[in-house]
């Protein structure tokens, strides 16, 4: 009988995890987490596998994969390196073919724990977003999610893709902006000069797939209120729409407030509320990490999220002691409060944004008894 949840958890996915730049050690520090809480005996425990090259193949090029290969993280920075997207923000490491194929592969066995019976798979290391097909970009050197949701295609007629991070899921979009297959849904803040600068309300797909992408982009500081009410609203439409037979959700931390590379005032609350709305649909759901730049809230972040899915209840707000208690230090609480910010957004100008998707689903046709 297949777990209700399954969490992909290794020693060797920590490992690999814990290598991506500017989140150096955080994997294991989330993980640390979960089990102070005793949250690993809430769910059932699965070792993920390795992806294969073919699986690879299903979002990457043979080329990138081919130079990820042949990757040394000794050599200087070629031309070539550059090209490829391995510098900058995603500096080239000895050992990147086999990261990406572990962590491709945890999200993967998440995929397949759907695929056998589970009703909830979390894989709090996945959720690399930005990867490009033939390009790391944005500290995503390989983009499990695509990998994964090309596993859930070959089990359930169609995917919505729910990306909750303060960026554009621009890579994810990329890869199924043509099909009916993948609905995605990205809400992100969007501004001048904030990475990646894609994700306009206006952006819905193309050919084939246009109208089966859309995105809630949001001004700076956005409120806890202000989001869930975008988030129940949005997602109620598309999910009436579309009635998609499985659900992957991208639970990036940099949503949070306070993040060094965000911009929302939200909390783990917030999210509890919408990860609590995915539940309610009662259809499998595959739930990822992603971003999020301040590792203990990032810990914090997830730690909630995961006593969310698993129905653990409401956790103690003093952090229990842990190898990485100090972290958590001055004041050793596991809530996070909103901070006193200006809210950038009005409700006029969320409500246009709403009736923008609500007016792209209507113009291309989007319904779920017109599958390909």
């Amino acid at each position: 009988m297949a777990p209700t949840v399954a969490l992909i958890h290794s020693e060797k996915l920590l490992e690999e995890c814990d290598k991506i730049p500017n989140l150096l050690g955080r994997a294991s520090m989330i993980y640390g987490l979960i089990e102070a809480y005793g949250l690993l005996h809430k769910v059932t425990v699965v070792r993920p596998r390795r992806a294969s090259h073919e699986e690879l193949l299903l979002c990457h090029s043979g080329n990138y994969l081919k130079h990820l290969e042949h990757c040394d993280g000794d050599e200087e920075e070629t031309e070539e390196d550059e090209d490829f997207g391995l510098s900058y923000d995603c500096p080239k490491f000895s050992g990147v073919y086999k990261f990406a194929e572990v962590i491709a592969g945890g999200t993967i066995s998440a995929a397949e724990s759907l695929i056998s019976g589970s009703r909830f798979a979390i894989n709090w290391s996945g959720g690399w977003h930005h990867a490009q097909s033939d390009r790391a970009d944005g500290f995503c050197y390989v983009n499990d999610i695509v990998v994964g949701i090309q596993r859930l295609v070959s089990h359930f007629p169609r995917i919505l893709y729910l990306d909750l991070d303060v960026h554009h899921g621009d890579g994810v979009e990329n890869a199924f902006s043509c099909t009916k297959r993948v609905f995605c849904l990205s809400f992100h803040l969007h501004e001048v000069g904030f990475f990646p600068g894609s994700g306009g309300v206006n952006e819905c797909g193309f050919g084939p797939g246009k109208g089966y992408s859309a995105n809630f982009p949001y001004k700076r500081n956005i409120s806890g209120k202000r989001f869930r009410e975008s988030f129940f609203r949005t997602t109620k439409l598309i999910k009436e729409q579309f009635d998609p037979s499985a659900c992957v959700v991208q639970c990036g931390a940099d949503i949070l407030t306070g993040d060094p590379l965000g911009g929302a005032n939200l909390t783990p609350r917030d999210m509890i509320e919408c990860l609590n709305e995915v539940k309610s649909w009662n259809i499998p759901c595959l739930f990822v990490g992603g971003g999020g730049y301040n590792l203990p809230n990032a810990a914090r972040h997830f730690a909630l999220l995961t006593a969310t899915i698993c129905d653990a209840g409401e956790l103690n707000d003093d952090i229990p002691e842990h190898d990485y208690f100090n972290s958590y230090g001055p004041g050793f609480e596991l809530s996070i409060e909103p901070k006193n910010l200006p809210d950038s957004n009005t409700d006029a100008e969320l409500e246009t944004i709403y009736r923008a998707i609500e007016k792209n689903l209507l113009a291309y046709g989007v319904n779920a008894d017109k599958k390909d």
